[in-house]
């Protein structure tokens, strides 16, 4: 009898395990049908934009990143917009120059860092836009606030507003060394007047980091108020003892 139930045992464990070798072999078709029916990657996915901002460039100006900045949306043209063939030109492709949601056909181009200055201003704020999105996000907030009197600078943040593959090897270090750039340079524009943040999402966590690392560094420009809109940060639930 007990030779009978090993032998049914071990008869159960081959079918179970047919069954489950079966199933990956199964699985493993279907994945490689799926991904070689995927379409192939279009110029935007592959281009290699080298000269976008990172905390080695050793660009120390506000003034410099916009140089490079330029340099690295000629570089977009030469690489994306240039060589986008006749069946990807289309009325809703950006980088298509005839399409309807191309940023480079509006002036100004929001998809690039800007500042916007008063003659005698009343604070500085610096726009701080998220995790793939552009400065064009926070520009009407930035409109309203330079109306009401003060200097604004909206910032690129490296690896944004150009082609998905300038988001591959971008870290947060890169974006946290632009942020420490800008506030410098808002500093010195509006003297010993006050400075805002206003961050979005990852903007938001950015400025977060920035406003820590002023409590080390006692060379950081300061910040007077910070403005946190959907915040990509997470506070602990012990964070309630704090009061």
């Amino acid at each position: 009898m007990i030779v009978r139930l090993t032998r049914f045992a071990r008869r159960i464990l081959v079918a179970v395990a047919y069954s489950v070798g079966g199933a990956v072999v199964t699985l493993v078709i279907v994945g490689v049908v799926y991904l070689e029916a995927r379409p192939e990657l279009d110029v935007w996915h592959l281009a290699d934009l080298d000269e976008e901002f990172t905390e080695a460039s050793g660009v120390d100006s506000f003034a410099a990143y916009l140089a490079l900045e330029e340099r690295l949306f000629a570089q977009l043209h030469a690489q994306v917009y240039a060589k986008v063939p006749a069946s990807g030109q289309r009325s809703i492709n950006r980088y298509d120059g005839n399409s309807l949601s191309d940023p480079e056909s509006w002036s100004p181009n929001w998809n690039r860092s800007f500042e916007l200055t008063a003659a005698t201003p009343k604070a500085g704020v610096l726009l701080l836009h998220g995790m793939s999105d552009s400065p064009y996000s926070l520009r009407a907030l930035g409109e309203t606030l330079n109306a009401a009197g003060a200097t604004v600078v909206g910032m690129r943040l490296p690896g944004h507003g150009t082609a998905p593959s300038g988001l591959v090897e971008v870290t947060w270090q890169d974006m946290a060394a632009a942020v420490r750039l800008a506030m410098r340079h808002l500093a010195t524009q509006v003297a010993e007047r006050p400075l805002y943040i206003v961050g979005y999402s990852t903007g938001a966590a950015l400025a977060v980091n920035y406003a820590l690392a002023t409590l080390d560094d006692g060379a950081l420009p300061k910040v007077a108020r910070m403005i946190l809109l959907s915040p990509a940060i997470g506070v602990s639930g012990a964070a309630a003892f704090a009061v």
